[in-house]
């Protein structure tokens, strides 16, 4: 798989430090909900390695979400309409669509909004209406919310109650799932709501898939960098075995490892 050759149509700040890039190449952009791209800058020799980003946008025009957290990042959210950008993609694993008996209950942390945002907009467009839940630290911690909103039934949170209810989006979450037993679960972010997430799965008896993030160097499961540790004591590499998973197999049946 050679790297897509793209330039950059727009860098927009959809947060503090955090840039929705979107670029087009010579041929589409391609890859479903979960799957993932590395991304490397014509910076020269310096960042040497590519970042991997979940797909918030695919077809002729494609878009990943960037928070600047380091020099690769930083430079990436630096660049202008016109720079030139490399994609290898896409790589990866991605959701699974729920069964015709179930609903699609969406959960997001920070920017493990990505790849929800995408499954999101996939399902509201099959016609199917999505319930969500977006949470994070603060208000400015909540990237892609209003995409969210025009998606499905979303229910934000933040831990300091800045922007819609106060606490942690799980707390939101399990009152809902106390009320229903036909939901399908998506999340991706931070791996305490993960496991989170997961538990209160067993809890109903949901089937749950989680998108973990993880640094990655190749992103084809040669440098053995994304390795995590699952259930069975054995380990999976993130970007050839994932990112998504069944819940139960990064944290087991009880929902925590």
């Amino acid at each position: 798989m050679d790297y897509l050759k793209t330039e950059i149509v727009e860098n927009v700040e959809v947060a503090t430090g955090t840039a929705l890039l979107r670029f087009r190449g010579e041929r589409p952009v391609a890859g479903r909900p979960g799957q993932f791209v590395m991304v490397r800058g014509a910076w020269g020799a310096h960042p040497v390695l590519g970042r991997a980003f979940s797909l918030v946008e695919v077809g002729a025009v494609g878009a990943v979400l960037v928070r600047a957290v380091g020099d690769g990042t930083r430079r990436l959210c630096a660049l202008a309409p016109g720079d030139r950008l490399s994609v290898l993609g896409p790589l990866g694993h991605g959701f699974l669509g729920p069964a015709p008996d179930r609903t699609p209950v969406l959960v997001a942390g920070g920017v493990g909004v990505a790849p929800i945002a995408f499954l999101a907009e996939s399902l509201a467009a099959a016609g199917t209406s999505p319930i969500i839940f977006y949470g994070a630290r603060t208000a400015g911690d909540l990237p892609l919310a209003d995409r969210l909103a025009a998606a499905g039934e979303l229910t934000l949170a933040t831990e300091d109650g800045s922007r819609g209810e106060r606490g942690f989006v799980t707390s939101a979450l399990e009152r809902l799932l106390a009320s229903r037993r036909d939901a399908q679960i998506y999340a991706c972010g931070p791996e305490p709501m993960l496991e989170a997430v997961a538990r209160l799965a067993v809890a109903c008896g949901a089937p749950c898939q989680v998108a973990l993030e993880s640094p990655m160097a190749c992103g084809m499961g040669t440098c053995k960098g994304c390795a995590v540790l699952a259930a069975r004591g054995d380990y999976k590499y993130v970007c050839s075995d994932g990112p998504v998973f069944e819940s139960a197999e990064i944290f087991g049946e009880g929902g925590a490892r």
